[in-house]
Order: structure tokens, then C-alpha cells, then sequence
């Protein structure tokens, strides 16, 4: 058997969908106590032996060759019964049962067989299982053929024949108690033609999907491509790390737009404040079926960006798991969007920095002019009852002896009485700077220019 970890690298898995089969003829499981245990985790794979037809819309079984199916059981609790219309009945054992039905009749069965280490056809029997409690268990269960073939295989003048049958593959848990089965649990695969000609016969579906391109050393594929994984819901899913020694370019031509707007980089800045940045690992059981490296990653929670920037997010469709757990509606995160919105974050940072940057040089404009007034702390001032004295001797004797201590009050008014006798000059040219102002409580303006040539 393959390990379980390592199924999807299997290069002739195969993307055939199953769903369940008759869920209301399944039969609960009880424990020990009587206690009714959860419905076991059930997932079937088809490892080999179906081939997609594009031309006939349906997955195609050659009768000849045999084909193989993978099942993963994971038993939550330890069953010991079965919950019956006559009650609790003891659990002998598990044992998987396939079988085809027709699309047309399901009630008609169409029995499988298996093929032997002589090459010789048998009628498959039942598979023996163990379930370990709280354990994924992985059955394997190869060289299996259909016991006949569909109806109407035929084509007609190259086209599929209308009345084309089809058949379906089920599997199903059973449990066996006093030599009485009971269905666990069952899935049923999509339509199947099974055909006993030889492929040859019928033109080649891998030509209709795979063409030459129109450009030297290309190739061409109509639809969608899915690596490691049957579920593509993009024009190509990979899942695993993918290489890529150039670089992804996007289409940004003005010529392709319209509606074009400008961005308000506040609201970007302040949703990328909101979003929280963690550091993560995947579940195990998550990253094997995706294909990724188990080691720790830096990022977001889509479900938290979702609330957040809903255009950012998407859902992905099911994804399940190694070991059948299903993740409906997987959430995706678009980063290029994000990477966007942190363009926009960091222009409006260099608004907010240059703005910083201006109040900064007018604060240190101030600053000097401050340090200039300042300069009356350097002249070395005692100050007695409120009252200011320079005791520079060069400076001191510049002062008139009537003006050599003031207050701070006085200083303010010589301020006061300049510019007074500036204006003055400035409104009446022909009046002299010089002049004594019969308001003016100094006597002249050359004394009040010595005084302030020394506050300078």
C-alpha cells in the first residue's frame, strides 16, 4: 500500500468524483456504554483505471484493464454495536463491499471481479478491515474489473450514441452481526462507460485536450488544469510549491481599463493597521493533501482579512484531507490585492512624513528666534525684587544711567515704543526717524537703538 501522506503524488491518480450512496439506509454505531457514536469519517479515491473522455463527457473504463481504489476510514470512538430496528447488535467486523449499479435501474447490480496472481478472473470478496479508534485507517483494494460492459458503447458517425449507459461504482463500509450486513457508510463514484474494444478504435480524447499551439514549441488545453489535485477551479491549481525562475505580469495597460480613480490612501493605511500579521504552521494532515512543505509561515487569517477587505477573500470549494476530513468552503487570499492596499499605506506614511518633516523646520525657525531672545539669560543678569541687571561693563555703558535696570515690563515697552517710530516714519515720509513722539516715554529713538543694538 502507498502511504497515505504521499497519495497524491501518485501520477496516475485520478480525479473522479464520488458522493454518498443511500445515507438513510446507514446504520449508526454505539460504543460499549450504548452511547451513540459520531458517523465515521469515510473518503474513496480512484487510484487508477478511469480516463476522462472530453468527446463522450464521462469517465471511461476499459473492461480489460483492471482499476484500483484507495478508501480512508477514520473510526471516531470504539464501536461495539450496531443500532438496528431490533436494537443493539454486537459488531463481528468491518468489511468493504463494491459493486456497480446502473445509472438507469439503481436497484440492478453489476458485480466485480478481481483478477489473481495467475491472471485468472475471480469474483471479488468482500475486504476484511480493522478500525482502530480515533485512527484514519487507509485500505487499498486493487486489480478490479466491471463483469460486463455498458450498453451502447458505439459511436455514430463519431459522436457519442444518445442512448449511451452508464454505470456507477459504490463502496461501502459494512458491518457485519449473526451473519447479518449493515451499511457504515457508502459513496457512489459519477457515470462510467465500460468498454471491451480497444481504445484504438475510438479517436484519441487526449488529441482533443492537448493540442499543438499556434506559437513555436507550445501547447494548448482547453479548459481547466489542476496539478495533484481533481478539483481545479481556475484556469490552473497546483498544489505544491511551484518554481517559477521569471516573473508573473499582470496586465496594466491604460488602454484596457476604464473608470479609473484615484485611491484615498487614508482608508488604506487604516485598514492595513486593522490587519494582524502571524506566524503559523498548517495542519499536517492539510498540507499533505495540498501538496506544501509542514514548516512555519508568516501571514494572515483569511477569515480576519475577510472582515476586513471582503474583496481580498475567497472561497475555494471542499478540500479534503489525507485523512477525510472535508474543509468546505476553503478561503483563499488574493496577496497582490494586499500587496496593493500596502502601496497605499505607504504613500499616505510619506504624506504624514513629510508633513513632519515641514512643522519640523518651522519649529526650528522658532527655535532661533527663541535662542535669540534668549541671549538676555547669557549676559550674566541678577535679578533683585523683580528687577534686571546687565553687568557687562562694555554693555552697561552703552545705557543711559536713568534706563540701566529695568524690569521685564520695561523691555517689552521699548519693543513697544520702535516700532511705534517705525510706523510713524512709514506713514509720514518727511517726519524723521529721529524725532522725539509726544507719547513716547523715552526721549529719543537713538536711545531706544542703543538699547535694542544690545538686546540684538
Amino acid at each position: 500500500m502507498q502511504d497515505a501522506e504521499n497519495s497524491y503524488l501518485d501520477p496516475n491518480y485520478q480525479c473522479i468524483k464520488w458522493q454518498p450512496h443511500q445515507q438513510n439506509k446507514w446504520t449508526p454505531l454505539c460504543d460499549a456504554s450504548g452511547k451513540e457514536l459520531p458517523m465515521p469519517t469515510y473518503r474513496v479515491d480512484a487510484d487508477k483505471g478511469f480516463n476522462f473522455s472530453l468527446a463522450d463527457d464521462a469517465f471511461v473504463c476499459q473492461k480489460k484493464n483492471h482499476f484500483q481504489v484507495t478508501v480512508y476510514i477514520g473510526m471516531l470512538g470504539d464501536p461495539k454495536y450496531v443500532k438496528t430496528s431490533e436494537g443493539l447488535q454486537p459488531i463481528e467486523c468491518f468489511y468493504l463491499k463494491l459493486n456497480g449499479v446502473k445509472l438507469e435501474a439503481m436497484n440492478q447490480t453489476i458485480n466485480v471481479e478481481q483478477s489473481q496472481s495467475d491472471r485468472s478472473k475471480r469474483p471479488f470478496k468482500p475486504v476484511l478491515v480493522t478500525l482502530p479508534p480515533e485512527q484514519v485507517t487507509k485500505v487499498t483494494v486493487g486489480r478490479l474489473h466491471f463483469s460486463e460492459t455498458t450498453a451502447n458503447n458505439m459511436r455514430k458517425k463519431g459522436k457519442p450514441n444518445p442512448d449511451q449507459r452508464y454505470f456507477m461504482l459504490v463502496v461501502a463500509l459494512q458491518a457485519q452481526s449473526h451473519s447479518q450486513s449493515y451499511t457504515v457508510a457508502a459513496q457512489v463514484s459519477e457515470r462510467i462507460i465500460v468498454r471491451a474494444s480497444n481504445p484504438g478504435q475510438f479517436e484519441s480524447d487526449s488529441e482533443v485536450l492537448w493540442q499543438r499551439g499556434q506559437l513555436p514549441d507550445s501547447v494548448y488545453h482547453h479548459g481547466r488544469v489542476g496539478i495533484n489535485t481533481d478539483r481545479p477551479d481556475e484556469a490552473l491549481v497546483v498544489h505544491g510549491n511551484l518554481k517559477v525562475m521569471g516573473s508573473l505580469v499582470h496586465p496594466s495597460d491604460i488602454r484596457t481599463k476604464e473608470n479609473v480613480k484615484e485611491v484615498d490612501t487614508t482608508d488604506n493605511l487604516k485598514r492595513i493597521s486593522q490587519m494582524r500579521l502571524v506566524h503559523y504552521q498548517y495542519k499536517p494532515e492539510f498540507a499533505a493533501t495540498v501538496g506544501i512543505d509542514n514548516t512555519a509561515e508568516t501571514g494572515v487569517i483569511a477569515q480576519e482579512v475577510q472582515k476586513i477587505l471582503p474583496e481580498a477573500v475567497k472561497e475555494g470549494g471542499d478540500v479534503v484531507c489525507a485523512n477525510g476530513e472535508t474543509i468546505p468552503n476553503l478561503l483563499v487570499v488574493n496577496k497582490e490585492r494586499i500587496f496593493m492596499e500596502n502601496v497605499g499605506a505607504v504613500k499616505e506614511l510619506c504624506k504624514l512624513t513629510d508633513n513632519l518633516e515641514t512643522r519640523i523646520d518651522e519649529l526650528e525657525r522658532w527655535s532661533r528666534k527663541l535662542a535669540k531672545l534668549r541671549r538676555l539669560d547669557s549676559m550674566k543678569s541678577t535679578v533683585s525684587g523683580g528687577t534686571v541687571r546687565c553687568v557687562s561693563a562694555s554693555t552697561y555703558a552703552v545705557l543711559p544711567k536713568t534706563i540701566q535696570t529695568f524690569t521685564y515690563q520695561t523691555i517689552y515697552h521699548f519693543w513697544f515704543a520702535y516700532l511705534l517710530l517705525l510706523h510713524n516714519s512709514l506713514q509720514n515720509p518727511h517726519t524723521s526717524v529721529s524725532t522725539a513722539q509726544p507719547n513716547c516715554p523715552f526721549s529719543s529713538c537713538k536711545t531706544l537703538q542703543n538699547i535694542f543694538s544690545v538686546l540684538r
